[in-house]
């Protein structure tokens, strides 16, 4: 072997394994890959850029909506500052009402703008403070880099995010059953309300503009977003053969194309690219966080809480949290199918609301509570809260 030729090879075994798909394969100014379970980044271009996000904002506007004090069906009036915003929307008119619940869904599966703008008015009081509210969000969940000025995303000055910052907001999110629900959903239906004393309903019918969900197997929810300043951008999920990755574009030309690669890519060489991967102690340095290699995913412990957890009579996983009965048992029934003891467990929200659980176990060992955790997750990308079980377990209510 020539000097020259053992040079290059030398050069090739020392270079990340990704170089070269990174420089060849993706046409998007940023891209991130993070493997859910562990926390390591199994693939970066440019993650801390600062970019126009465009409608991948919305996720960022649905987790304030699903944290405010508003609950889903709230109805909010549409005001004509709503009504003139530019496409997509859902062609609202002043003076209609729509409950939280459907806005979200506008929001999330046909990117209405309009819907955004309700949603802002009717939880803040005005664009300005919600969008405030949206930044301070990012902050408190770690996303440093961002900073928004409005809840739709359309391109506007000290507007923008990292595709870093983006995948970490749309895992705490995912963290939601709501959102959950919403983002994994293809199509689906949601009703405006007429103002005036006969109150007329127009149903309209919204569909995902996530095509991973219909040709990407494992693919479990997404946003995404496009502008001429940002153009494509997409923040989604997928899980497949026990691997859960979380993907994240902006500013690409052939965004089907390089969501696939990368996730293809992600998938494929999984075990190469974990072992790759640096590990990396939670730590803030120039106002970037970087992931943690080393700690669990948050399925393993409660979201909300986020420490261990102690209960002499065992304990229990939440999956999702439903207002409508026909959703918790069809997700009870697809549960049960893959042989976890489920069952569910009704409830009474505040404001006098029904709500259905579908809750797993009892686990005597929170180990094995943990562990069926992380097997949920791998298999259907359903974040498990870890709760404590009460003295007496509900016996399995099983769907109808």
């Amino acid at each position: 072997m020539t000097p020259v030729l053992t040079l290059v090879v030398l050069s090739l075994l020392a270079s990340p394994v990704w170089s070269f798909f990174s420089e060849e394969s993706l046409t998007a100014r940023s891209a991130f890959l993070l493997d859910l379970t562990t926390g390591q980044v199994l693939y970066q271009r440019e993650p801390d850029l600062p970019l126009p996000p465009a409608s991948t904002t919305k996720i960022v506007t649905a987790i304030v909506a699903l944290e405010s004090h508003r609950r889903g069906k709230d109805l909010l009036s549409v005001t004509k500052t709503a009504t003139r915003v530019p496409s997509s929307k859902l062609y609202l008119r002043p003076g209609q009402t729509m409950s939280v619940e459907d806005l979200l869904y506008g929001l999330l599966l046909s990117s209405a703008n309009d819907a955004s703008l309700v949603l802002a008015e009717g939880i803040a009081g005005s664009v300005e403070r919600f969008a405030e509210m949206m930044t301070d969000k990012a902050r408190e969940i770690g996303a440093a880099n961002s900073h928004f000025t409005n809840p739709h995303g359309l391109t506007a000055p000290e507007h923008y995010s990292t595709a870093r910052d983006m995948a970490l907001l749309f895992n705490y999110a995912m963290k939601n059953p709501a959102f959950r629900e919403i983002v994994r959903t293809k199509t689906s239906s949601v009703s405006s309300i007429s103002a005036g004393k006969v109150r007329k309903v127009r149903h309209i019918q919204v569909r995902n503009h996530n095509r991973l969900l219909w040709s990407f197997e494992g693919a479990i929810g997404g946003k995404t977003g496009y502008t001429h300043a940002a153009q494509k951008c997409f923040v989604g999920a997928v899980s497949r053969n026990g691997v859960t990755l979380i993907v994240s574009m902006l500013g690409s030309r052939d965004l089907w194309g390089d969501t696939k690669r990368l996730l293809e890519y992600g998938l494929e060489n999984y075990e190469t690219l974990r072992v790759a991967a640096r590990p990396a102690a939670p730590s803030r340095s120039g106002g970037q966080v970087a992931f943690a290699a080393d700690k669990p995913a948050a399925p393993l412990l409660s979201w909300e809480e986020e420490k261990r957890i102690h209960s002499i009579n065992g304990y229990l996983l939440q999956i999702a949290s439903f207002r409508e009965r026909e959703r918790a048992e069809s997700l009870q029934k697809s549960i049960t199918e893959e042989g976890y003891p489920s069952f569910l467990e009704q409830g009474s929200l505040q404001n006098g609301e029904t709500t259905y659980r579908v809750r797993i176990g009892p686990y005597t060992e929170l180990s094995d509570a943990q562990e069926a955790a992380r097997e949920i997750e791998n298999k259907s990308g359903f974040r498990a809260i870890i709760i404590p079980a009460a003295a007496v377990t509900p016996s399995p209510e099983k769907p109808s």
